[in-house]
């Protein structure tokens, strides 16, 4: 029975001079027709994988020419056969895996870049990759890490705007909604929670309503808050108000930033050496709220060494002798303006500053590059580089917390650096499209490696 796949197009034959063919890497050629109808030849290796992917309009449809093929579809599995047939519309996401050498021929009545979004890494998988990671991401649950930091509440209240405000030319925002979710190194420990690990929590917080609203919130998320209060200080709370588009209008950061003094950072230390060696990892998560002097963060990372397990750093320094005290840590994971303070030098490559933090703290060094992916640079001088996966960002809000969660999840289960840096490189892949501080599930990290 034949197929048939309709267009708008009033034309229906183009000679092959119209035709424009397209070689790709991993084995597919590809046509273009009048920039309307697009074909490709997929050519799937045994046991490979191409990546979960889906478009936002238009249809597609798919003919095994050769071999065999598992297709997952929106969460349903089918086997196809040579011959078999199958119509996928808009809007669900799909990925083949070769059971054999496969040959299969795709058609559709639109070819737009920008019309498909991939929630994985372009091309094919390396089976034993996927193994491997899908492996390590299911030893997460139930597993015991430990999470240090300045927590803080992040507020979003949204609203909509019609009008400019008489009294100065600023916009009314007319109030219709507000959520709260944990942030800093409370956001950090909701993202290694929500991937099942079993994690508490120390930070320092104040004796006030965004503190028992946080406390409310980690324990519903499946975190153990161990947060010692300090009368003097107020909970940092960050307050965005947001147009219903999602855009920002106004962020009001209600914070103090003084060091905690001597008796409360003694209070920490004790909370952390009476939990740590219950785990299997140590996530420092460094906002620059007072939290770590530089005496809390080297007995932070001396205990760690003492219950022998890693410690990922996510610091905030503000000047280069942050780095005496972060001696000792497992990895260390600074931004490019980090790297930067750390090293005192904005001219170096980001390459360069790994070597020179790697060499300096006896450890390893994953740099954060935004658009640009990031740079493993391990303690024996190797080097691994990881490009962004997303083209489509909504909002970087907590992205560096997913990043360091991960990381530390690898470890603990005991991954390598590289796939810890891979991982986290598709962990936040996924959370940079959603709005606000966010997290993300197994289930969504399943489907972008």
């Amino acid at each position: 029975m034949p197929h048939y796949v309709h267009s708008t197009s009033k034309r229906r034959y183009f000679p092959g001079g119209q035709i424009h063919r397209v070689k790709k890497a991993w084995g597919e050629e590809q046509w273009i027709v009048n920039k309307e109808y697009c074909g490709k030849k997929l050519v799937l290796k045994k046991n490979h994988r191409c990546s979960m992917h889906e478009h936002k309009k238009k249809d597609e449809v798919f003919y095994l020419q050769s071999g065999k093929v598992q297709l997952e579809l929106d969460g349903e599995m089918f086997t196809l056969s040579p011959g078999d047939f199958i119509h996928i519309p808009a809007g669900l996401p799909h990925r083949f895996t070769g059971l054999e050498d496969s040959e299969i021929m795709e058609f559709s009545t639109m070819h737009d870049e920008e019309d498909s979004y991939r929630s994985e890494f372009s091309g094919h998988v390396e089976q034993d990759r996927y193994d491997r990671q899908s492996a390590l991401i299911e030893k997460f649950k139930g597993l015991p890490v430990l999470v240090v930091g300045d927590v803080m509440l992040d507020t979003y209240l949204v609203g909509s705007i019609d009008r400019v405000s008489p009294e100065a030319p600023i916009p009314v925002v007319r109030y219709r909604s507000e959520h709260s979710v944990p942030g800093g190194a409370a956001n950090a420990a909701m993202n290694a929670a929500k991937l099942g690990a079993k994690v508490s929590l120390v930070g320092v917080c104040g004796d006030d309503a965004p503190a028992k609203e946080l406390e409310k919130l980690l324990a519903a998320g499946g975190v153990k808050p161990v947060l010692i209060q300090d009368r003097k200080r107020r909970t940092t709370l960050k307050n965005r108000i947001l147009a219903e588009s999602g855009q920002q209008v106004v962020r009001l950061d209600y914070e103090e930033d003084e060091s905690v003094p001597p008796t409360l950072g003694k209070k920490l230390l004790a909370q952390v050496e009476k939990l740590l060696p219950k785990c299997k990892a140590l996530l420092l998560s460094d906002y620059a709220k007072g939290v770590f002097t530089p005496e809390v963060l080297a007995a932070c990372i001396k205990l760690a060494a003492k219950a022998k397990v890693s410690v990922v750093l996510d610091p905030k320094p503000l000047d280069s002798s942050y780095l005496e005290a972060a001696r000792g840590a497992t990895v260390v994971t600074p931004n490019r303006r980090e790297a930067q303070i750390l090293a005192s030098s904005a001219s170096k490559s980001p390459e360069d500053l790994g070597h020179m933090l790697a060499k300096k703290i006896r450890g390893s060094v994953l740099l954060t590059l935004g658009a640009h992916g990031m740079l493993l640079i391990a303690r024996d001088g190797s080097t691994q580089s990881f490009p962004a996966l997303t083209r489509e960002v909504s909002d970087v809000s907590g992205a560096g917390d997913t990043v360091t969660a991960v990381l530390t999840l690898v470890l603990a289960a005991g991954g390598s650096l590289a796939d810890g840096a891979d991982l986290s490189n598709r962990a936040a892949s996924v959370v940079v499209t959603k709005q606000g501080t966010a997290t993300l599930t197994p289930e969504e990290f399943l489907r972008v490696l």
